[in-house]
């Protein structure tokens, strides 16, 4: 949950280096790398959380498989604080868990993801202050942040839709986050049999999140070939729910929230077709219904 952290020196850095190796050629060595490294920490940057975050995704979603299965393993109890300050860190905790479960190949990929998620965390954590003053909003806010925005097919939306339900289920995912694909379904028949509690599923793509036109359409012909009809919406990525939403770091997210806003119990990770999970999130429904005191 939290930015997945992770990377040594970011394949940002080894490009600059690289590149910048080339130029200097003839300086002193001293010199040139001296040069090299100004670069390569000018480059890095240069870049937005936004792109850093993408990175990590990035990352994660070129061994999927893998990773699910790491996921899988976590302790289910695991929340927003045992995730601590880097997740690239956090990451490389749960695979040495996990290491059984893996081939020597495939222990030595899963390292080095989390390494180079460990890396860009470090980069996040160096970024400006006023570019990482919100990055704690999705650890430590309890309240899902006000929003305006709209849905997948331009339909405007703002942060009152939580007020019209008794509780409303929020899953934050990603296109190309095969997890998050293959729970669409499941959570589609989720939201047809909340409509009976006065409740709704909400999808959130973080990659539509600047209304990207082609991110939008290929996130609904996802839901199409899924069958999934439930609402999916975004909002501006530089508000504070747009913030809070960069701020999840692991694919699927599935939050509930109550009539007033308030976030109930922890974010769940993992897919909800993952029983364990369905029964975590079944409670937290009950949850909200129960202290729903209606409009």
């Amino acid at each position: 949950m939290k930015r997945i952290a992770a990377i040594l020196t970011s394949l940002v850095l080894v490009f600059s280096l690289a590149a910048c190796g080339s130029q200097q050629a003839g300086s002193s060595a001293g010199s040139e790398a001296a040069s090299a490294s100004s670069e390569a920490a000018s480059a890095a940057q240069t870049k937005t959380e936004e792109q850093l975050l993408t990175e990590e995704n990035d990352i994660l979603a070129a061994n999927n498989e893998l990773w699910e299965k790491v996921f899988a393993s976590m302790d289910k109890n695991v929340t927003q604080t045992t995730l601590g300050n880097n997740y690239g860190e956090f990451l490389m905790s749960a695979v040495d868990n996990a290491k059984d479960q893996f081939t020597e190949e495939e222990y030595t990929t899963l390292k080095a993801d989390a390494d180079k998620i460990r890396e860009i965390e470090n980069q996040i954590a160096a970024l400006p202050q006023e570019e990482t003053a919100s990055q704690s909003a999705a650890e430590n806010s309890s309240t899902f942040p006000q929003f305006e925005g709209k849905d997948l097919d331009g339909n405007s939306v703002d942060s009152s839709l939580f007020a019209n339900n008794a509780f409303t289920v929020v899953n934050f995912w990603f296109s190309g986050c095969k997890p998050c694909v293959d729970e669409m379904d499941d959570l589609d028949a989720l939201n047809q049999r909340i409509k009976e509690q006065g409740g709704e599923v909400i999808g959130v793509n973080t990659e539509t999140l600047d209304g990207n036109a082609d991110n939008v359409a290929t996130a609904k012909k996802i839901l199409e070939s899924a069958g999934a009809s439930f609402r999916n919406i975004y909002f501006d990525p530089n508000g504070e729910a747009g913030k809070f939403a960069l701020g999840i770091m692991a694919f699927p997210t599935t939050c509930v929230v109550d009539r007033q806003g308030n976030i109930v119990g922890e974010p769940i990770m993992g897919g909800i077709d993952q029983e364990a999970n369905m029964a975590t999130l079944q409670k937290l429904i009950d949850e909200a219904v129960a202290n729903d005191t209606g409009k």
